[in-house]
């Protein structure tokens, strides 16, 4: 999904793609799976599908889009599903321009994007389907994320947010979830105090699965490809669905999740100013210029204190030269214009 050198934060125009001329309903379900660089996860989320595909009764189809990668396992996919749909980018396109262009490939009524870190338990699909018929007021479901290993981040924690507000950018920028990092408020912005086991409405799941009918996906113009190469591109994307419906977590379809994957791949000195990037972009579309210019003193405050925290850490989750280079890089984006 990102390329170390793929001229981050430079994407600025907003692409539009047709769709291509399918029926809609050709199929039921469309699983869109955009890929960067593939390793033994893609492989094993293929497996997966292809095991889950046998119990399900509905009519589904793969796509997949790779985002320049320099070695791709086309015959691998094929062994796993025949009739996949493989579209082999010359460059990287960003997670969005990928994602758009498997949606204008897909005929299924909804559209389930997949991160090929994830792998699905049983049959996913069939409740998606039957949660959309359920809840007629939903516009996208957000499948039940399962941590992959003992020790990861709770995908409960991960996956489940509120849209970005001033109390959860005050929290995390000034290091108060560090600190208290089991707090009422993150609580709630997580929906952590929220039965699991049945259906709720979210504003922000993780596209990490993300299953959207097809015509309102399009109808508020996909994904917006201005958030280059990855991240906020999800986050973007709900907040205009919320205008036309409801988000829900569907319980009932489960896959397991790996997570942080790109961002191994990428290195956290240049995941961080990305991330913060688009996090100012996101606030300067929906909240305003003057809200973009306070959130973007709000991140240099915030890279100010981790600077000066770090000689005294006594453990930091990257290492020291890798997170010193991440703070700085993400001060001087929140000091110069998109």
């Amino acid at each position: 999904m990102l390329e170390a050198n793929a001229g981050f934060g430079q994407r600025t125009e907003k692409v539009v793609w047709r769709r291509k001329e399918t029926k809609v309903g050709d199929c039921d379900l469309s699983i869109v799976l955009v890929i960067w660089h593939p390793g033994e996860e893609l492989l094993h989320c293929l497996r997966s599908l292809a095991q889950s595909r046998t119990q399900c009764p509905l009519k589904l189809e793969l796509i997949l889009i790779d985002n320049g990668s320099d070695v791709f396992p086309v015959q691998q996919v094929h062994d796993f599903w025949p009739a996949a749909f493989v579209r082999q980018n010359q460059k990287n396109l960003g997670f969005a321009g990928a994602a758009n262009m498997g949606a204008a490939a897909a005929s299924g009524k909804v559209l389930l994007f997949l991160n090929p870190d994830t792998e699905s338990v049983g049959d996913p699909f069939s409740p998606l389907l039957r949660g959309f018929s359920q809840f007629p007021n939903a516009v996208a479901l957000a499948p039940h994320l399962i941590p992959a290993q003992a020790g990861q981040e709770a995908d409960e924690s991960f996956q489940l947010r509120r849209l970005p507000s001033w109390g959860q950018a005050l929290r995390e920028l000034l290091l108060y979830d560090k600190l208290f990092p089991n707090n009422r408020f993150f609580r709630r912005d997580r929906y952590l105090q929220q039965d699991r086991n049945s259906p709720f409405s979210v504003e922000q799941p993780a596209a990490a699965a993300l299953a959207v009918k097809r015509e309102v996906f399009w109808g508020v113009g996909g994904f917006d490809e201005r958030f280059f190469p990855a991240w906020f591109e999800d986050v973007d994307l709900c907040a205009r669905l919320l205008q036309q419906g409801e988000i829900l977590f569907c319980p009932e379809s489960r896959f397991i999740h790996r997570g942080g994957v790109a961002k191994e791949k990428l290195g956290y000195d240049q995941f961080l100013p990305v991330y913060y990037r688009n996090a100012i972009r996101f606030w300067q579309k929906h909240r305003g210029s003057l809200s973009s210019l306070c959130y973007r003193g709000l991140v240099a405050l915030g890279m100010l204190l981790r600077l000066l925290a770090l000689p005294f850490r006594a453990a930091v989750p990257h290492n020291r030269t890798q997170a010193l280079r991440a703070y700085f890089r993400t001060l001087r984006v929140a000091l110069s214009p998109l």
